[in-house]
């Protein structure tokens, strides 16, 4: 969500270095950009922020970019530091993040890069449609809260039915379903190790159907055709960029904006039927 902002920030200060202090496994899509990992000193002087009532002397000079959702850091207050927010509560779950952020940059006349897509495709490449037509369907069972996943089971039938009309099918597994040692009896199976592995895993697939999740904003990012099922997040402000969404229409639904998932119920995946999404893999295999 927050990459084409990355490119937009890189682009406009393109006379000056630019540093990452976030996660180093999302570097793989930063390095590209020019965009370097934080040097030790600097990343002390922000790490010290927390615990400091004034801007770190480390830190003179550095303009600070802190990507956030909708709660402000706890560090000190100064015009070198640009927090930039990803739920705007006052469009009620209609704005996705990446629009949030742009938004804001744009107050801060920070402009557009309208082909930022194309640009992220450049950079890490985009499988053409003659060897996806051959790929396999991936299954993304997995998701960062058991309330965003669609039961086990039925991922189990839904992938029968696919390699009964002649779909070959593989399921991906993540971090979390290898520590639960989630079992995949009669269907094939990937384990990435890294996101660099699982971009390889992306660029084979014919389309890929999962909760909503990582993957899924990834797949719709390298243009990989799919369907994201959604449940208590709002499908409208956290759909992956050219991916189809479903999700139940109850009452209950969208119950969070920010992720933040209290619900001890789940319907809407719990009692999401196996026929409404095999009518959407269906229109996906049509076109």
């Amino acid at each position: 969500m927050a990459w084409p902002s990355l490119l937009r920030i890189r682009e406009y200060f393109s006379g000056q270095r630019v540093f990452w202090g976030g996660p180093s496994s999302r570097l793989h899509w930063l390095l590209p950009l020019g965009i370097e990992p934080s040097p030790p000193e600097l990343r002390r002087g922000v790490d010290t922020l927390f615990v400091r009532d004034r801007w770190p002397e480390e830190l003179e000079g550095v303009r600070v970019f802190w990507f956030a959702l909708d709660t402000p850091p706890p560090v000190p207050a100064s015009s070198c530091v640009h927090v930039l927010f990803g739920i705007d509560h006052c469009k009620e779950g209609k704005i996705s993040p990446r629009d949030a952020y742009a938004r804001q940059l744009n107050t801060m006349e920070i402009p557009d890069e309208p082909a930022w897509l194309s640009i992220w495709r450049k950079h890490f490449g985009v499988m053409d449609r003659h060897r996806r037509c051959q790929g396999e369907v991936l299954l993304f069972p997995g998701a960062g809260h058991p309330a965003k996943q669609w039961p086990l089971v039925q991922f189990f039938e839904l992938a029968g039915w696919l390699q009964r009309i002649g779909h070959a099918v593989r399921f991906v597994l993540g971090p979390v379903e290898q520590e639960r040692r989630v079992d995949i009896p009669g269907f094939s199976a990937s384990f990435p190790g890294s996101l660099e592995n699982l971009q390889e895993v992306l660029q084979s697939a014919r389309f890929v159907v999962g909760n909503d999740s990582g993957p899924m904003h990834l797949a719709g990012m390298m243009g990989v055709p799919g369907l994201a099922l959604f449940g208590p997040a709002s499908d409208a402000q956290w759909g992956p960029i050219g991916l189809r969404t479903i999700a139940l229409d109850l009452a209950c639904r969208p119950c969070t904006q920010t992720g933040r998932i209290s619900c001890s119920e789940a319907r809407c995946l719990r009692e999401m039927p196996q026929a409404m999404v095999r009518e959407e893999v269906g229109k996906l295999l049509a076109e």
